[in-house]
């Protein structure tokens, strides 16, 4: 029988030196991809951002701040602070390519939906719409919410196209849960002067009701404009300081629009919500822009309405405060909202 050698196995020999290069060359490669990122995000930052949020604010020299930028599902996150605009904050998303801004979103792991809010992602037609006699559309804003005011600019427009429209037309007001309508202790999404104001407004259209437009018209042009406004449009200060300060009129007159927020579930700003119960998106029909009101008004009545053969403008509004009723820049995202 013959004898077999035993082969001896080979010892594996790594140089300590190469698999030292090894581990450099990697942790070079992590070092160098996190500098990139550092560098890009960065430049998003000090740059790219803020140049996009003044193009949709149309203000050049707005005094906004921006914080926090990281990546998030494919896009990046940051909060923004509009300083001019009692320091309102916004957790805002912009593309990576820097093309699209979101200034507010909804991260929908985060929604608790009962079935028939999951079912708003459906649009909405004409034959939808629940039918009224006497239809009332209700728009739920915040005073200092930039998507907000657009929304009361939508509103203010319609009625000025066709004055019967603000039969059908109302707007409420959004508060914070720990809002104190006992007391007076109010707050809002953007702080306790946007609550005052909110109250403000709330107190004008209960008991001044023919100046409420005119006031807000007046207030949506130019920022912390309310003293001038009340001046300039003739509102009774006296009555409306007493109203702002009594719990059985402009604190209870709140808290039936807070309760209201509460039943329909309604926490950003604009939310439309037509004959008390159904929410109803203004993009399925048109866009921010008063033909979408009116299209809605009218599909939702069971008879014609008067207006319903006038033409309406199909342009969407400016956001924020703006002198100006029409949207300047075509690119600006006005889908946006305050939550």
């Amino acid at each position: 029988m013959k004898n077999f050698k035993k082969t001896p196995l080979k010892k594996n020999n790594y140089n300590p030196l190469y698999i030292l290069i090894l581990i450099l060359l990697i942790s070079g490669i992590f070092l160098a991809k996190k500098i990139y990122d550092e560098i890009k995000i960065n430049n998003f930052k000090n740059k790219i951002i803020p140049s996009s949020v003044k193009k949709v604010l149309r203000n050049e020299k707005a005094n906004i701040s921006i914080d926090n930028v990281k990546e998030t599902s494919g896009v990046y996150e940051f909060q923004l602070t509009l300083k001019d605009q009692n320091n309102q904050k916004f957790t805002s998303y912009i593309t990576k390519d820097g093309k699209i801004l979101f200034v507010s979103g909804i991260k929908l792991n985060q929604l608790a939906q009962t079935p028939s809010q999951s079912q708003t992602n459906k649009k909405l037609t004409c034959n939808d719409l629940k039918k009224s006699t006497n239809p009332k559309l209700i728009a739920y804003v915040m005073a200092n919410c930039p998507f907000g005011l657009q929304m009361q600019r939508v509103f203010k427009n319609v009625i000025n196209t066709n004055e019967s429209t603000k039969n059908y037309l109302r707007v409420e007001y959004i508060f914070d849960q720990n809002s104190n309508f006992e007391t007076g202790d109010l707050n809002a999404l953007h702080g306790k002067e946007e609550a005052k104001e909110n109250l403000r407004q709330i107190c004008i259209r209960e008991e001044q009701p023919s100046l409420y437009w005119p006031y807000v018209s007046c207030y949506m042009q130019k920022e912390n404009n309310s003293e001038n406004c009340l001046s300039q449009v003739g509102i009774d200060t006296s009555s409306l300081n007493s109203c702002m300060n009594d719990k059985n009129r402009g604190l209870k007159y709140a808290k039936k629009d807070f309760e209201n927020t509460k039943k329909l579930g309604v926490s950003g700003s604009p939310t439309l919500i037509l004959n008390e119960s159904q929410r109803v998106s203004e993009f399925d029909f048109g866009g921010r822009n008063p033909n979408a009101i009116k299209e809605i008004l009218c599909c939702s009545a069971d008879k014609k309405l008067s207006f319903c053969n006038s033409e309406f403008s199909k342009k969407d509004v400016a956001i924020s405060f703006s002198e100006n009723d029409e949207q300047q820049n075509s690119n600006s995202s006005s889908s946006g909202g305050c939550n």
